[in-house]
């Protein structure tokens, strides 16, 4: 792995704690249940209202909140899910399609009290989380959303993969994935990330396999609650599924994927993120580097 170096006169974004952006939270609790997507477990998670800067954090059963940042995120661990590790090595995964949910809808500030391994995958991406969160009600709660403005461009390479961020005004993503002699084959999307954006364009985008690599997945105690309802399977020459999504599924996935992990950087974003044959570890390591380039530390 190589990556640009830190030791930088000028970092390469300014945050603006004055942002005028209004912390949220939602108006009331609310519970979703439904089988982990690696564990198979029935899984659960119940969101309840925070105040405002204190941000999203996950608990279990009354535990010290694990805040869902990049210092808690674990790269080495966040292996086909992100996963966020406490102090006491308490572990929350699967954790992304619903920390891109909360960041879609602006929600700041939430506690998720989770029973089970993993958060609940539902239908594959985030819509559901949105549906759920939006039924709860979505309110300002006092305060003031910093925001990140990336300034200069920055880079960050980790074996094959790659992702840049370069300034922008407002959030704008690009994913694209390589899976060569598939018929995926090559694939990208671009999208600026708004409420009703996110909602239409990309939330209901389901996660994906390459069907030769189910069988090797689950002996390794992943993907055994995967199913054609909530994964995009596809091989050499067609998908398995009855019907997809979208035409470029797999790319848009890629798009819930790289929000929900940027979102590990706690605050707003106004640049244009792309990723190429990204994953979660990338996705984490990359926003890792952006918090200390732009000395994120409290």
């Amino acid at each position: 792995m190589t990556q640009t170096s830190t030791d930088t006169l000028r970092p390469i974004g300014s945050l603006c704690r004055d942002s005028g952006v209004p912390t949220r939270t939602v108006a009331k609790a609310t519970a979703i249940e439904g089988a982990g997507i690696h564990s198979g477990m029935t899984c659960r998670v119940r969101i309840q209202p925070r105040n405002a800067g204190e941000g999203i954090a996950f608990t279990r059963a009354g535990r010290n909140p694990v805040p869902a940042t990049w210092q808690f995120a674990n790269a080495e661990a966040s292996d086909r899910r992100t996963v966020i590790i406490g102090a006491d090595g308490e572990r929350f995964e699967q954790i992304e399609h619903l920390m891109a949910a909360l960041y879609a809808l602006g929600i700041s500030d939430a506690l998720v009290e989770q029973e089970g391994p993993e958060v609940p995958f539902l239908g594959g991406g985030s819509r559901e989380y949105m549906d759920a969160l939006r039924q709860a009600g979505v309110v300002e709660n006092g305060g003031q959303f910093p925001v990140l403005h990336i300034e200069q461009t920055a880079s960050l390479e980790d074996g094959g993969a790659l992702l840049t961020a370069t300034p922008h005004d407002g959030l704008f993503l690009s994913a694209f994935v390589e899976f060569p002699g598939t018929v995926v084959g090559n694939m990208g999307f671009t999208i600026g990330i708004n409420p009703e954006n996110f909602y239409d364009q990309v939330s209901q985008a389901r996660t994906f396999a390459v069907a030769r690599d189910i069988e090797a997945l689950r002996a390794r105690g992943l993907a055994r609650g995967g199913n054609l309802q909530n994964a995009v399977v596809f091989d050499e020459t067609r998908y398995h599924n009855e019907s997809l999504h979208f035409p470029d599924e797999v790319a848009r996935h890629k798009i819930i994927d790289l929000l929900g992990d940027l979102a590990l950087l706690g605050c707003g974003l106004n640049g244009h993120f792309w990723a190429w044959r990204a994953g979660h570890r990338s996705h984490v390591l990359f926003a890792q580097k952006i918090a200390r380039e732009c000395r994120l530390d409290p």
